[in-house]
C-alpha cells in the first residue's frame, strides 16, 4: 500500500512539472507585449471644435508580430480642460493578441476662452406668487465651445430665495460646458415688493455685470446710468427723477487683488422712495 502511494505521488508530481514547463513555455511563445505607438508631437495645436480624427494626425502604431496596426488606433479619452485651454488625450491602439497600448497627447484648443457670464438687467424683482417665475432670466452664459449654455445654469444655495417675500437672498450660481469647464460667481437676489413698487427708486446701470483684471481698480460711481421713481428695470424709456449724486456706492466688498466674484452696492433714499441694486464684479487673473 506505501508502495503505490508512493509511485502516485511521483506520478502526481511528474505530471505537475510537465504543467509548469508547458505552461511556461506557452507564455514565452505567447504575445503579451502591446504596440508601440509613436506621434510626430506629443502636444498639437487645433481648432476650437476639432474631432478625434484631428486628434491621431501624425500618430502611428507598431506591433513587433503584427507590424502596422496604426487602423486599431483610437482616442479613448479626453480629459477636462486644464489651464492654458489644454486637454490630455489618451490614445490607444490593439494588436491581434487584444494587447493594447496607449499614449498621451496634449491638445492645445487655439482662441479657447472658458464660459462668460453676461446679464443686460439686473437680479432685482418684483414679489410674486407665480410658481413659472425665472430667477435666472436675467442671467446668460455664452461658451467658445458649445454657444449659449444658460439653461445649464444651476443656483447653488443652501436657503432659499423666497419671490413671495421682499428682501435680498444670497445665491451662487454655477455652469460648466461640454468639456468641464466650471464657472460660477457670487451673486444677491434683490427682491423688491411689487405693492410698494410706486414708492421703489430704479437705480439703472450701464452694465450689470462686468469682468475686469487683477490689480484694475473699477470706477464704480461711472457705472450709474439714471435713477427713476417710475416704471421698473423692463423698461428703459422712463426718466430719470432723482439725481445721480444721491447714490450711495459701496465696493468694500471687491478684492481686485484676488481673482473671485464681487458686488458693489448702490443704494439711494431721496423723497420717500429707496432703492438699491447691484453690480456683479468679476476679478480674472
Amino acid at each position: 500500500m506505501k508502495k503505490l502511494n508512493k509511485i502516485c505521488l511521483i506520478i502526481f508530481g511528474c505530471a505537475l512539472a510537465l504543467s509548469i514547463i508547458f505552461w511556461f513555455t506557452q507564455i514565452r511563445k505567447g504575445d503579451r507585449i502591446g504596440p508601440s505607438i509613436s506621434m510626430k508631437s506629443s502636444e498639437m495645436t487645433v481648432e476650437l471644435h476639432a474631432s478625434d480624427d484631428e486628434f491621431l494626425k501624425g500618430v502611428s502604431a507598431k506591433d513587433a508580430k503584427d507590424g502596422d496596426v496604426s487602423d486599431t488606433l483610437v482616442v479613448e479619452s479626453v480629459s477636462n480642460f486644464l489651464s492654458g485651454g489644454r486637454r490630455i488625450a489618451v490614445i490607444a491602439a490593439v494588436d491581434k493578441h487584444n494587447n493594447v497600448s496607449r499614449a498621451n497627447r496634449t491638445i492645445i484648443y487655439k482662441g479657447y476662452k472658458s464660459p462668460k457670464f453676461s446679464m443686460k438687467k439686473p437680479l432685482c424683482f418684483p414679489t410674486t406668487s407665480s410658481n413659472d417665475f425665472d430667477m435666472l432670466q436675467n442671467l446668460k452664459v455664452s461658451d467658445s465651445i458649445d454657444g449659449n449654455i444658460s439653461d445649464q445654469i444651476r443656483v447653488m444655495t443652501n436657503s432659499t430665495v423666497d419671490l413671495y417675500s421682499a428682501g435680498e437672498y444670497p445665491v451662487k450660481f454655477q455652469v460648466a460646458n461640454s468639456a468641464g469647464d466650471t464657472i460660477s460667481l457670487n451673486a444677491t437676489i434683490i427682491v423688491y415688493d411689487k405693492e410698494d413698487e410706486a414708492n421703489h427708486a430704479f437705480i439703472h446701470l450701464d452694465k450689470y455685470l462686468v469682468y475686469t483684471k487683477v490689480g484694475k481698480k473699477l470706477n464704480a460711481e461711472s457705472y450709474i446710468s439714471e435713477v427713476s421713481t417710475g416704471g421698473n428695470y423692463e423698461r428703459s424709456d422712463v426718466a430719470g427723477d432723482i439725481s445721480k449724486s444721491k447714490v450711495k456706492v459701496d465696493d468694500s466688498d471687491v478684492n481686485y487683488n484676488k481673482a473671485g466674484s464681487y458686488e458693489i452696492k448702490y443704494t439711494v433714499s431721496s423723497g420717500g422712495h429707496k432703492g438699491s441694486v447691484n453690480l456683479i464684479v468679476i476679478v480674472e487673473e
